[in-house]
């Protein structure tokens, strides 16, 4: 099947999008249709052994720590939807995750807990929002927070890009919603929305000179002024902060090194069908990347320049199939990117081993419960962080009915049951877990449907209610 790109750029113009959106789009497509492979093979990577750990950089001074925190900005990934919750629709960040405090809101705890330390007014806090979050965020924010507070956040606008009808390879038309056309690339776009707009140039005129990049729900990934301060002294343009891979991260990316020796990150969607046996061997790769990452920004400034505007970093093709009216089911594919990969784009790139602390995560309801329960404890600065006794939360299994943050909310009406002892929670079926219920060791409930575990009861081993 021939592939070409005229439709995609007439598409693209006529929805507003600039040329270099378009050729950075054309570049993709040219990419994934020319018969070139997208895969990162086994025979041309080998493992990263091991890395300089996070507890071995050293502490900066207090006046040294209020110099570091006026040259650094925070961004936070905001593109995604609560979809893996349960939710048919609305940013993540707007989800409650703790009492009645959403992502969006610690996260904004935390910027104001920084700007405290740090004496300043700056410190802006920029959100990377998509075409689906946009207005609810801009809306919240309106909602809920004055001007004083306001004036420190700014938005990023990521890009859309057109969903590919995997049959013909023509873009995907749905006459009933223009916007189910379109999807976000990805957040490897965070390069390019950066240089089409004034915030770099912005950024770099004020002096601010790193910039921290996390997914916004991860709420244990506060800055750590260790970090830009050993990139400052070693000359570092591009940091990634890893953790050791487990159990539960074997179909996760995992960070190698190329032929040469550089960093590269591995996407799930970038291993081929044979190489998925040696892609799960924790021990072999042993680190995943946390999607923590920081950047010299006039590194970025000037690579991004000098490749004309974008990278072409490795290519994710992800197949969905859509649902449409009538329950008719339409096969796309999407050409995304992301963030990390951008490792191997810059001489000098580092990265370092950090606890699995900084490194949580609410990618479904299971990780709802944990966070919102006592195995995570909410330091002063307003990181989410597990309790010091854990080095990862319990691996927890919900009733398949639990499938919606409403779902969720009838299951566990009040507190999260006590966790901080529980190593596996299995639940078989629905039911109502009242306040003050604590789950210890290994806890199996095979209860009849709507069960209810009594407040305060103590639930350990196999439990039949």
């Amino acid at each position: 099947m021939e592939f070409s790109f005229t439709a995609y750029a007439d598409k693209m113009k006529n929805a507003g999008l600039s040329d270099l959106r378009v050729r950075a789009f054309e570049s993709c497509c040219r990419r994934a249709f020319s018969g070139s492979s997208i895969y990162l093979y086994e025979k041309d990577i080998s493992p990263v052994e091991s890395l300089v750990k996070l507890e071995e950089l050293a502490i900066p001074e207090p006046d040294r720590e209020r110099e570091l925190l006026h040259k650094c900005a925070v961004l936070k990934l905001n593109g995604g939807l609560a979809t893996t919750i349960g939710l048919e629709k609305g940013p993540k960040a707007l989800v409650k995750v703790r009492g009645k405090l959403c992502f969006l809101d610690i996260v904004m705890l935390q910027m104001r807990a920084l700007r405290k330390v740090s004496g300043t007014e700056g410190l802006p806090l920029i959100l990377m929002n998509s075409f689906n979050t946009h207005k609810e965020t801009q809306t919240y924010l309106s909602w809920n927070y004055g001007s004083d507070e306001l004036k420190h956040v700014e938005e990023l606008i990521q890009s859309k890009v057109p969903r590919i009808d995997a049959e013909t390879l023509d873009p995907y038309v749905c006459w009933e919603n223009e916007d189910r056309e379109w999807c976000p690339p990805g957040h490897g776009d965070l390069y390019l929305s950066l240089f089409c707009s004034n915030i770099l140039k912005s950024l770099l005129e004020r002096n601010i000179r790193y910039l921290f990049v996390s997914n916004i729900d991860n709420l244990g990934a506060a800055p750590d002024m260790r970090i830009p301060a050993w990139m400052e002294q070693n000359r570092c343009p591009f940091l990634m902060e890893a953790a050791r891979r487990c159990e539960v991260d074997k179909k996760g990316g995992h960070l190698a090194l190329d032929r040469e020796g550089r960093y590269i990150l591995r996407e799930s969607g970038m291993c081929a069908p044979e190489d998925r046996e040696s892609f799960a061997d924790i021990d072999r790769y042993r680190y995943f990347n946390t999607n923590n990452i920081w950047f010299d920004l006039e590194a970025v400034n000037k690579a991004a320049a000098a490749h004309g505007g974008f990278f072409e970093l490795p290519l994710i093709c992800n197949s969905k199939v859509l649902k449409e009216k009538g329950g008719a089911e339409h096969k796309v594919y999407q050409l995304e990117t992301a963030c990390g990969t951008a490792i191997s784009q810059f001489s000098g790139s580092a990265a370092i081993e950090v606890p699995r602390s900084r490194f949580a995560p609410v990618k479904n309801l299971a990780d709802l419960l944990s966070v919102r329960s006592d195995v995570f404890v909410m330091h002063d600065d307003y990181s989410l962080r597990l309790v010091e006794e854990r080095e990862r939360p319990p691996v927890v299994t919900l009733p398949a009915e639990i499938n919606s943050v409403s779902s969720f909310e009838r299951m566990f009406p009040g507190e999260a049951p006590g966790l901080r002892e529980c190593s596996r929670l299995v639940i078989d079926t629905p039911g109502v877990f009242e306040s003050g219920v604590v789950c210890r060791g290994s806890v199996h409930i095979k209860g009849r449907r709507n069960f209810r575990a009594a407040k305060g009861s103590v639930l350990e081993g196999e439990v039949l209610l």
